[in-house]
């Protein structure tokens, strides 16, 4: 069983998160073990350099919760499961409406925390022979 160890330098509820590659290890599973929160003993002399993981067996991405050293070269390393990292490619071709924005830049989206200022200015201009001589009529603009 290949396991892929990575640095990840970005936050944990992104999609297509910044990965650098420090190494790839190979070994067995010796025990049963979980596919969400597996436990994994790998030889490594640094437990440092990495905190994030891909174990292509089980086809997911995993942050790395604890390690352990057990003695030199021996880590046990408890993982968690990524989901949004691991099922990116469904998640990104499914069709969605945006309830809520992380940024201010959309103001057409609705949001109760977004503080909007709406100001209204009203001028009323009488011409003196009007627009026709059958009625009246109200010109509205918008705009600045």
């Amino acid at each position: 069983m290949n396991i892929i160890l990575y640095k990840n330098n970005s936050e944990k509820n992104k999609i297509n998160k910044s990965l650098t590659e420090v190494e790839t290890l190979t070994g067995t599973l010796r025990d049963d073990t979980s596919i969400m929160k597996p436990v994994v003993l790998i030889q490594r002399e640094s437990p440092t350099g990495f905190n994030y993981v891909y174990i292509p067996q089980f086809k997911r991405y995993y942050f790395v919760d604890d390690i352990t050293v057990n003695r030199k070269g021996l880590l046990t390393v408890a993982l968690s499961v990524d989901v949004l990292e691991s099922f990116k490619a469904d998640i990104l071709q499914q069709n969605i409406i945006v309830e809520k924005s992380t940024t201010d830049n959309d103001v057409y989206l609705p949001d109760e925390n977004l503080k909007t200022n709406v100001k209204t200015k009203t001028d009323i201009v009488n011409f003196s022979n009007g627009f026709l001589d059958n009625g009246e009529f109200i010109l509205i603009t918008a705009g600045g």
